[in-house]
């Protein structure tokens, strides 16, 4: 049988389901491939992950399949296919000594409602998979956990990941909230890449839980990076607090703007009907959160500029008296 795949998000990083689909059929004799515009197939898996990607024009197949949280947040793997070992030769490019995978599923932050892993994956943290089912003793291991230290059996998990001797890179970060001396004594024997954290919400006061981590000696000094959400449910105020008590102790804060894409393009440029689908309110708070990323986004320029209010591009808006479509012509940036 020949079946075909599409991943309609890019190709710049892996899709997971479509390593573990082509590696179910291709075990079973079957041809797979990423499909050609030109191409038939008898069977067609489409693949999205987010809801703003396009699905681009399909070749003729007989039956299509489409899955991913871009198109629901219901349909899922069946067992003998979630759980089976990746083909990793789809994306060669991203894999070479590198495994994919999830230890855990699901977040127990239930009032995220910014955050779709609730939703997906449950409001518990629970052990989906042991790490010899996506790793072959590869030198790098890239886990898609959004939230392992949540799960009961986290200390099992990462011994695993201790005794592979692998480099770690815990790409949904950790959650500085459940950090104890037991972890940080595990996390000592784990190669972790890079640490990064969230202080999503500015009611939390998570302090005392990063001067913790900053204590324990893990940390380099401005190369940990920590989340800082904005334009959901904070004040500038409270963005700034964050900021400040984070550069204070040598994190790396970068802002994150809740639903950016919804009023600017990729090149931070608004969008033709921002005005008529936001307030001038919206569109002004927008803006400043705009700003704070772009100030604390690169380290020369927040050690030249430790205060917001003294970053040149702010000021200038400011003085402008803070303009945004709707008010005012060709205010593109």
């Amino acid at each position: 049988m020949k079946i075909g795949l599409i991943d309609c998000d890019s190709y710049h990083f892996p899709n997971l389901p479509l390593m573990k689909l082509s590696a179910y059929y291709k075990a079973k004799g079957n041809n797979v491939e990423f499909a050609k515009k030109d191409g038939e197939y008898e069977v067609l898996f489409v693949s999205k992950i987010f809801t703003e990607t396009k699905e681009p024009e399909l070749p003729k197949a007989g039956i299509i399949f489409r899955g991913g949280s871009g198109y629901d947040l219901e349909n899922t793997l069946p067992d003998q296919i979630e759980h089976i070992y990746p083909d990793y030769s789809l994306y060669p490019q991203f894999t070479k000594d590198t495994a994919y995978g999830f230890l855990t599923r699901g977040c127990p932050r239930k009032n995220h409602g910014f955050c779709i892993t609730p939703k997906k994956d449950g409001c518990i943290s629970r052990k989906a998979a042991d790490l010899a089912e996506f790793w072959h003793n590869q030198r790098k291991i890239l886990l898609l956990d959004q939230n392992l230290l949540a799960c009961k059996e986290r200390m099992e998990l990462l011994e695993q990941l201790a005794a592979s001797g692998a480099e770690v890179e815990f790409n949904g970060g950790m959650d500085v909230r459940f950090l104890n001396e037991e972890i940080i004594e595990v996390l000592r024997k784990i190669r972790v890449k890079d640490y990064h954290f969230a202080w999503d919400d500015p009611r939390e006061l998570l302090e005392e839980k990063f001067r913790f981590f900053k204590e324990s000696g893990l940390k380099i000094k401005n190369q940990c990076r920590v989340y800082v959400l904005t334009n959901y449910w904070s004040s500038m105020e409270e963005d700034l607090y964050r900021i400040y008590t984070l550069r204070a102790m040598g994190y790396m804060p970068f802002v994150m703007i809740y639903d950016k894409q919804k009023f600017v393009d990729r090149n931070g440029r608004w969008l033709p009907d921002a005005a008529k689908r936001y307030s001038k309110r919206e569109l002004q708070a927008f803006k400043v959160c705009q700003h704070m990323q772009r100030w604390c986004g690169q380290i020369q320029i927040l050690t030249k500029c430790p205060r917001f209010e003294e970053y040149e591009p702010y000021r200038r808006w400011i003085e402008k008296g803070k303009p945004v479509p709707g008010d005012i012509r060709n205010n593109n940036r």
